[in-house]
């Protein structure tokens, strides 16, 4: 029984880490459209690299201050509604990390 609490608290961290990771993508490549950079899906996946997961978006985050951004109002929606669906999966990945480290815990 604890065998499928731990397949199950590992699969909504996978979850929610990997749905985390592809919001904060597109976030950025909307960024990089509106800021009028070239290659904007390449930010985006530049972003998610680094050894720790945050070094291109810190690379990122310094060097677009440069280009002012020109943003519509429907881009600034859907980079709002990005944000909001990066904290659902957020929660799904804390929700299942702090399961999983609980059942490591009582188990052993």
């Amino acid at each position: 029984m604890v065998t499928w609490y731990f397949i199950l608290s590992i699969f909504i961290s996978l979850l929610g880490a990997i749905t985390l990771a592809y919001q904060i993508y597109k976030i950025i490549e909307i960024d990089a459209k509106c800021r009028g950079l070239k290659h904007p899906k390449l930010w985006g996946l530049f972003s998610l690299s680094g050894n720790n997961g945050s070094g291109g978006l810190i690379l990122y985050l310094i060097g677009r201050n440069r280009y002012p951004i020109i943003i519509s109002e429907d881009e600034l929606a859907e980079i709002d509604s990005r944000k909001k669906r990066a904290g659902v999966s957020l929660a799904f990945l804390v929700v299942g990390t702090i399961t999983l480290l609980t059942i490591l815990i009582f188990t052993f």
